[in-house]
């Protein structure tokens, strides 16, 4: 059999073989170069937020220190453009350390590392000069693998991102409404609010980036929350009804219609209306009995029974089904003036009226003043006044 030579460089195939299609060991990695990336690649960031594209997606940086934020742009820019032979198909990215440590490739893996040699991050564009290294195999014939080196230059640009571009042009799709059910919001309960929305906000814009807060506006009657996506409001206000109860509502108006697609645009209101009761509130029940509020959350009632000083929990159903109302009264001081084994007299500290009162479970004690309801002309123990 006779001896066959590179067509390239002459060289035997017993001193340069054995040939990969006609071409020895050291030809067909100079005719079948693996690293085939560009020498200068374009990305953009946004001015405003830092945000960057992720394969066709816009995402939040992980880090907001500007050059650490304009190097994990640049590095992601060179990853989605890193461009490899065909028969690469696995890539696998790691330190330049490791790299030189690999002596055995499989074929079909490419082993990458990539690391800047020369930047500045001082001004617009940003540049930052790479030295791209690889090894790889891509025949099962080569003896050694690829072994290739090239130096790649990335631009980093400013731009405002399709988010910002809506925000600071004052876009909002949808309004969240947060009201009382018959009664204003108190300050105490907008400021509530409006922390917790603050906090849900921050937690729904890591999946949902159009869920910003475009504005707030108190009203008397409550809050508005002007928000970037439907999505978000709807968010915001079951996290709210899960806090405080109540209930949730929607309404569309239709703004205008969308150039590309000529479908009707229509902006909602969802409207979250919590409950009138807060804690303190004196209501009664269907059935008469009389009750302070300890408590209101999203799961329902906390009530404590004036006749029994037991406490009474009631999901909303239950609040519903029961009638549960407030109910007027009027609050009165007085003072234990006298026991029986049954009965407690009192003295009203306003008026000196004296009246009886069946005892309590829990102890009462003479010349002690209590704070007690009046409802429809009934007494009912509150409990002992606080010492100031």
């Amino acid at each position: 059999m006779s001896e066959r030579f590179c067509y390239r460089c002459g060289i035997s195939e017993n001193e340069g073989g054995p040939l990969i299609g006609g071409l020895c060991q050291v030809c067909f990695r100079k005719e079948n170069p693996v690293l085939l990336i560009e020498d200068e690649i374009n990305t953009e960031l946004c001015q405003n937020c830092g945000s960057y594209k992720v394969k066709g997606t816009w995402v939040d940086p992980k880090t907001y220190n500007l050059e650490g934020l304009i190097f994990e742009v640049a590095d992601n820019a060179l990853i989605e453009n890193l461009i490899l032979d065909e028969r690469v198909k696995e890539v696998k990215i790691i330190p330049k350390e490791e790299l030189e440590e690999i002596e055995e490739v499989p074929v079909g893996t490419a082993y990458v590392s990539f690391e800047p040699v020369k930047w500045h991050t001082e001004y617009f564009p940003a540049i930052i000069n790479y030295e791209v290294e690889v090894k790889a195999r891509v025949h099962k014939m080569q003896r050694e693998p690829h072994h290739e080196k090239k130096e790649v230059t990335v631009y980093v640009r400013q731009t405002v991102c399709p988010r910002c571009q809506k925000f600071l042009g004052g876009y909002f799709e949808a309004i969240l409404q947060v009201r009382a059910e018959d009664r204003v919001l108190t300050k105490e309960e907008k400021d509530e609010i409006s922390k917790l929305v603050e906090e849900k906000v921050d937690e729904i814009m890591k999946r949902d980036r159009m869920g910003f807060i475009q504005d707030t506006v108190e009203k008397e009657e409550g809050i508005d929350f002007y928000m970037g996506s439907t999505s978000a409001a709807r968010k915001l206000a079951q996290a709210i009804r899960d806090k405080y109860g109540g209930s949730i509502s929607e309404a569309y108006q239709l703004i205008g219609q969308d150039r590309m697609t000529s479908k009707e645009v229509y902006r909602t209101s969802v409207s979250v209306r919590i409950p009138k009761f807060r804690k303190g509130d004196i209501v009664k029940d269907k059935k008469g009995n009389i009750y302070r509020v300890e408590d209101v959350n999203g799961k329902g009632l906390l009530l404590r029974n004036l006749s029994t000083h037991k406490n009474e929990h009631k999901d909303w159903k239950s609040v519903k089904r029961d009638e549960i109302d407030t109910v007027e009264h009027e609050r009165v001081e007085a003072m234990a003036t006298s026991l029986t084994p049954r009965e407690v007299q009192f003295m009203d500290m306003n008026s000196y009226e004296t009246f009886e009162l069946e005892k309590p479970e829990f102890e009462v004690k003479e010349g002690e003043i209590y704070r007690l309801i009046r409802v429809k002309g009934k007494y009912y123990i509150e409990g002992k006044k606080p010492h100031c």
